[in-house]
């Protein structure tokens, strides 16, 4: 190699390097105030003092230790004398645990068994007990690094030209959009399962997706993603619809690469090292369930003491008669506007009122929500990148800066609006309406707006008025979706603020007198 290319090489390398530092700083500072915002709602502005609403994965931890897939706990006389314990009347006098999965006079937990065998990691590593609370803190914080990872990739692989302050405003949004705050003041066993599920399932996609930078496939990042995938079905089961597509999506690009080399090992070893784990994973799964269920495919859900009666209802608990208002609760159910703070107050769900010809089951029971176009209105730059792909099969020339990535950035918008859509495809036939399912989908359908916001910002970029119009509008919408956000976790749980920490509270309501 000549003097004169080595020394371009060299000063191309720097470069990258100074445009490197100047994006790192100022997205590092963006995840540093979003962790610090995570510990303030988790400790309810005490800083140091996180109170614990549940324990239940510790328990499953100490079991796992002790070698039993049971709890510890024994169930009392009185719930075994029972005739029939799983329903909610009969026990109504009777205490019991409630959600634990009573079989065979023992107690087990239906959630995934993942985060308690990371608390059995963590206590092995001779670090203090940690409860739920602490789960839900570690998984959103997780999440919101590899979710800023992944829009810091996005960033520099399709939207260069797109001013770079664009970033740290992004990843604050990604970070303290709904339902995050809420689900950490919250932060019990149900939070934990759920963002553990959405954290490993982020994980997995950005190993995938940086795969797709590499000249070779790389085999040890689709082991690793494979190895995530497994374990965000084992953090929460329902991750396997999303996960399912991804994974079509992944062995379709592998397939299509693979093409040009025409070598069976491009495809083989991949497959092998995707899938592999997800197999294995599956069978200690299907075993799991076995050795205490005696099914393969019973995770205990039916045998849960919970509120509602599982067991008389178990045929539909999944049911296309809740789509409509499930549609209805989770995307444009408004909340209550108050003077007095905190201002917005989440309602009860009432989706069967707008839809009164349907008749749902008693089972069917919708909880205080806010629908994402109210709690999140950012969201509808979303639709920015799914129209153009639809306009481009109609032979619609675009504007977007992505021309020579067609289909890197077809593959990401795809995955992207997929992973939402069968992410909220289980939530939105199931039973149950409750704020924190969001945390299921609604990671994908943030980072499709944020690439929907670029792609606009990108496209008006040659008229000036147009394009600062443009950027206010995105402004006005993230700080929107941020204050709603906070705003709403606070009223939703202004009961736990006054008890841990009253002091605050009053503080907060005297700053904004009626």
């Amino acid at each position: 190699m000549d003097r004169t290319k080595q020394n371009l090489i060299t000063k191309q390398v720097k470069k990258d390097s100074i445009f490197d530092r100047k994006v790192f700083i100022p997205a590092s500072i963006s995840v540093l105030l979003v962790l610090i915002t995570y510990v303030w709602f988790i400790s309810f502005g005490s800083w140091t003092h996180w109170p614990s609403i549940t324990n239940d994965y510790i328990q499953l931890a100490t079991a796992f230790q002790h070698g039993s897939l049971s709890l510890e706990i024994k169930p009392s006389s009185a719930v075994l004398a029972l005739q029939n314990p799983y329903d909610p009347a009969a026990r109504r006098h009777t205490p019991y645990p409630i959600d634990y999965s009573l079989y065979k006079g023992k107690y087990y937990l239906y959630f995934g068994p993942i985060p308690a065998l990371l608390l059995v990691v963590i206590k092995f590593l001779g670090f203090a007990t940690t409860n739920d609370n602490h789960l839900v803190f570690i998984f959103a914080s997780g999440t919101l690094i590899f979710q800023s990872l992944l829009i810091v990739k996005i960033w520099k692989r399709f939207f260069q030209s797109t001013s770079i302050w664009v970033l740290p405003l992004c990843i604050l949004f990604s970070g303290l959009a709904f339902p995050i705050p809420w689900i950490l003041t919250e932060a019990r066993i149900y939070e934990a399962a759920s963002t553990g599920g959405q954290f490993f399932f982020l994980a997995g996609f950005y190993f995938v997706f940086t795969a797709q930078d590499r000249e070779t496939i790389s085999i040890r990042q689709f082991i690793l993603a494979g190895t995530l995938w497994t374990f965000a079905i084992g953090s929460r089961l329902t991750q396997i619809v999303p996960i399912s597509f991804a994974l079509v999506m992944v062995i379709f690009w592998i397939f299509r690469t693979s093409t040009q080399s025409k070598l069976r090992s491009r495809v083989i070893y991949p497959l092998i090292a995707l899938c592999s784990p997800i197999i294995l994973g599956a069978a200690i799964l299907g075993w799991y369930n076995w050795a205490r269920f005696d099914s393969i495919f019973e995770t205990g859900f039916y045998y849960a003491l919970a509120g509602p009666y599982l067991q008389k209802y178990s045929h539909v608990l999944f049911s296309p008669l809740y789509l409509l208002p499930n549609l209805y609760n989770y995307l444009v159910m408004r909340p209550k506007i108050s003077m007095t703070f905190p201002f917005l107050q989440s309602m009860p769900g009432y989706g069967t009122v707008k839809f009164p010809f349907i008749q749902v089951p008693p089972v069917y029971h919708e909880w205080i929500r806010t629908g994402i176009l109210f709690s999140t209105p950012f969201i509808l730059f979303a639709a920015i990148p799914i129209l153009f792909l639809l306009l481009r099969k109609r032979g619609i020339k675009d504007e977007i800066e992505s021309y020579g990535e067609g289909y890197p950035f077809k593959w990401l918008v795809i995955s992207l609006l997929g992973s939402f859509l069968f992410g909220f495809a289980p939530i939105a036939a199931y039973f149950y309406v409750v704020a924190r399912f969001l945390a299921d989908f609604t990671p994908s359908l943030i980072l499709l707006s944020i690439i929907g916001f670029w792609q606009g910002y990108s496209g008006t970029a040659q008229r000036p008025t147009i394009h600062k119009i443009y950027i206010t509008v995105g402004i006005i919408l993230i700080a929107a979706s941020i204050v709603i956000g906070i705003l709403l976790a606070l009223s939703a749980h202004a009961e736990e603020f006054q008890t841990f920490n009253p002091a605050l509270w009053g503080r907060l309501v005297s700053l904004f007198p009626q």
